[in-house]
């Protein structure tokens, strides 16, 4: 059952990397207005929720120290934006702000490639199970 969540948890994040290269406007617009949303504390317990079957990775799987990682990442992340979803929020509009609209584009492109790599790295981990 694990592995079914590992290889759903790749496939959103490819799918969203994937669309953040195709159509980098309306992702970007829909970042801002997420950040921008009183609601934006919720990423943070999703991020938790989401991030913590990444650290259950059984060892027997040869992927199961990179996706340990991504997982704490990701947990870890959570509390920072549960915490202070406004200095995050703050800090996310001043970045884009001080990058420009090709240094913005550039930041997207990286996170999209990340999450790519984090895609495919669990449907690896899920066949080689």
């Amino acid at each position: 059952m694990l592995m079914y969540y590992i290889l759903t948890f790749g496939c959103v994040a490819f799918s969203i990397g994937l669309l953040e290269i195709i159509i980098p406007k309306v992702m970007m617009s829909l970042w801002i207005r997420w950040t921008s949303s009183k609601l934006y504390f919720i990423h943070g317990i999703i991020l938790i929720i989401a991030g913590f079957p990444l650290t259950q990775i059984p060892s027997s799987n040869s992927l199961s120290i990179p996706l340990f990682i991504i997982g704490l990442i990701i947990v870890f992340t959570g509390p920072f934006i549960l915490i202070y979803p406004e200095k995050v929020k703050k800090l996310f509009l001043e970045g884009l702000d001080e990058l420009g609209h090709e240094g913005s584009r550039l930041a997207l492109i990286i996170d999209a490639l990340f999450q790519i790599i984090v895609g495919i790295v669990c449907a690896v981990a899920f066949f080689l199970q």
